[in-house]
């Protein structure tokens, strides 16, 4: 009697065992199914508004169209808290271990303990891009290491391949910071619509756009004796509590993104504005009140739109991703002295062709992030670029934009656009210190008219 006793208890505890096991595998496969809903449910809207590619346009009120990191749609205070409490870890680690000597294994050994110790799938996607930001430091980040969200959103504008990209040119290998400057410079040279080609020349451009190149931009404020040193302020959230503002403020040249404030942030970054880089959706979407907002006033504006890959230009006219186009004239007839320019599609599409020829790995078929764009634009302008928050400083936070209330790592590490791997570029010219890029998020670049070329 006793021994079959023993025997149903067995059988019991058996039984409830298989139970929890056939239960923890159901509720990880709708976790999972959850996240695959997520990304599917906004299918047919991620080439209306592809998650990084317009996120400074995509406000709270449309907010549930954007694709999300599980659990990141109720941010609240107590996992804002968690987050403060990594950075200042992350900080103390630094401080103690010299991180300059920490080695892949014990990064992966790091994250492994923090993916053990999550208490949600929240924070292990956070130390999950975390530890991705750190090895960005060092050069060492590749799309494998995002998390599977992201990875899976590559694939998907991969195979749509929206602009009809059909790259045949050469991968190069490891070229020497020298050589990789080299390649911008000749390569990234600025265009802007002048108004001379067709269609523009028939609707009489040529009449409304700026007589002064862009180019020249910096002769005209500084007379003619250039920008010296510049800085490019991203809109990301980490450059919250930085406290950079005044060492923004002492440049000659400040270039800022969309619809990114200063009022209120200073003490931050600063409040000097030169250039703004806009996308296409600020002209077209009155919520950013284009023609009435200060933020758009006293400045160079300089605005871009994807055009397809071959572009072609009747086709871009006819079909923008956003209307820029009218907005754009009416603008220039009502400010006729304000420089306005809007960036030649194949400008653009040249800086994808030197972001995809230096990694082996396949890029989005997508344009690169204004970042990028205003980057590059700056190094041809100026002598010295101090680039701010575009290589996350330790402050790195799913914290889209400074000034908005979103979260979503592919504000960071990317979607549509090839963000990891502009990055990856510009670490590998970065001319500053590697405790710069952790302590401020500031890169140092040479401007194209400091690098000797010549054979």
């Amino acid at each position: 009697m006793k021994t079959s006793m023993k025997q149903w208890r067995r059988l019991l505890l058996v039984a409830m065992l298989v139970w929890v096991l056939v239960f923890l595998a159901l509720l990880s496969y709708f976790l999972d199914a959850r996240v695959d809903e997520s990304l599917t449910s906004v299918g047919s809207l991620l080439y209306q508004h592809p998650d990084t590619r317009r996120l400074a346009s995509i406000q709270a009120s449309n907010q549930q169209h954007a694709v999300f990191e599980p659990s990141t749609s109720s941010i609240t205070s107590k996992t804002i808290q968690s987050r403060e409490r990594v950075y200042q870890n992350q900080i103390s680690a630094t401080q103690y271990h010299g991180s300059e000597d920490e080695d892949n294994g014990r990064e992966d050994q790091d994250l492994d303990h923090k993916v053990r110790t999550s208490s949600d799938l929240e924070d292990y996607y956070f130390s999950r891009s975390d530890s991705l930001v750190q090895r960005l430091w060092k050069g060492r980040a590749s799309a494998g290491m995002l998390s599977p969200r992201l990875q899976r959103a590559m694939k998907s504008y991969m195979s749509s391949n929206k602009h009809h990209v059909f790259y045949n040119g050469h991968r190069k290998g490891t070229q020497s910071a020298k050589e990789l400057l080299c390649q911008m410079k000749a390569q990234a040279q600025l265009k802007t619509v002048d108004g001379l080609e067709e269609p523009f020349s028939s609707l009489g451009w040529a009449d409304f756009v700026p007589s002064h190149p862009l180019e020249q931009l910096n002769k005209q404020q500084q007379d003619r004796s250039g920008f010296k040193s510049c800085a490019v302020v991203t809109s990301a959230g980490s450059i919250l509590r930085s406290r950079l503002g005044k060492e923004i403020e002492a440049h000659d040249a400040v270039l800022r993104f969309n619809a990114a404030p200063t009022e209120g942030y200073e003490h931050d970054v600063g409040s000097k504005t030169t250039i703004r880089i806009i996308n296409s959706q600020i002209l077209a979407n009155p919520n950013y009140e284009f023609n009435t907002s200060s933020i758009y006033k006293n400045i160079t504006l300089v605005a871009w739109d994807p055009a397809p890959y071959n572009v072609n230009l009747h086709k871009w006219y006819d079909s923008p991703d956003y209307n820029l186009f009218g907005p754009y004239i009416d603008h220039r007839k009502a400010h006729p002295d304000q420089p306005f320019y809007i960036l030649h599609p194949s400008y653009v599409w040249r800086l994808w062709d030197v972001i995809q020829s230096n990694t082996q790995e396949n890029i989005q078929p997508n344009p690169p992030s204004s970042g990028f764009i205003g980057i590059l634009l700056m190094m041809a302008l100026c002598e010295q670029v101090h680039v701010y928050e575009y290589i996350p400083s330790m402050r790195q936070s799913d914290l889209c934009h400074y000034h908005e209330h979103y979260y979503d790592a592919a504000c960071t590490l990317g979607a549509y656009h090839p963000l990891l791997f502009e990055k990856i570029l510009i670490q590998r010219i970065n001319k500053g210190l590697e405790s710069d890029l952790r302590r401020k998020g500031r890169a140092t670049l040479p401007g194209f008219s400091t690098i000797d070329c010549g054979i």
